[in-house]
């Protein structure tokens, strides 16, 4: 055999074992890639029944919010509506007040001008003074409602201020979980 054809198979013998690493290496390569492959598929489907999850769950949050929502805005008439009565109410004691106070001045000047004709309105002063007692009695029952009916309308207060903060705290959770999953899935495609 000439010398060239010695080297070439020297070469040739030199280079099958590379070459044989090459192939062996790039197969292993391709296993790799394709496990790699499967297990990002897989996750891919992951987070997409994820994305559909959570979708389903804000919808869920959103039914939730409206219907907590409309709760507090019947609430809220139902309130404003007894709070009109009580302010009615009022009104209406105030205007026996009003009434009271201008009878009993009415009534003064019946007993003033009563006192020059004693004699003759013995009866009807009498009369006044009964009337007068009576109409201090409605004056008293009605202070008396008129403080209950001040105390219902604190207490209408109260659960109103109450009703109002529970539903800020709910709406600022919600507004955070919503940011908080915003956020998390602008962040998961990135990987």
């Amino acid at each position: 055999m000439s010398t060239a054809g010695k080297v070439l198979i020297v070469l040739v013998l030199l280079v099958v074992p590379i070459w044989i690493v090459l192939v062996s290496a790039v197969a292993n390569l391709n296993t790799e890639w394709t496990q790699e492959l499967a297990k990002q598929n897989k996750q891919i489907e992951s987070l997409t029944e994820q994305v559909a999850q959570n979708k389903r769950g804000i919808q869920e949050l959103e039914d939730q919010v409206i219907l907590a929502q409309s709760s507090a805005a019947e609430q809220q008439t139902l309130l404003r509506e007894k709070l009109t009565e009580v302010e009615r109410a009022r009104a209406d004691a105030i205007q026996v007040q009003t009434g009271v106070a201008l009878d009993l001045d009415r009534l003064k000047a019946t007993i003033k001008n009563a006192e020059t004709a004693r004699d003759r309105r013995v009866a009807e002063k009498a009369d006044e003074v009964k009337s007068l007692a009576s109409t201090r009695q409605d004056v008293e029952r009605i202070k008396g409602e008129n403080s209950e009916l001040m105390e219902d309308l604190s207490k209408l207060r109260d659960e109103f201020k109450s009703t109002l903060e529970e539903n800020r705290k709910l709406v600022e959770r919600l507004l955070r979980a919503r940011s908080q999953r915003t956020g998390a899935a602008r962040l998961e495609p990135a990987r």
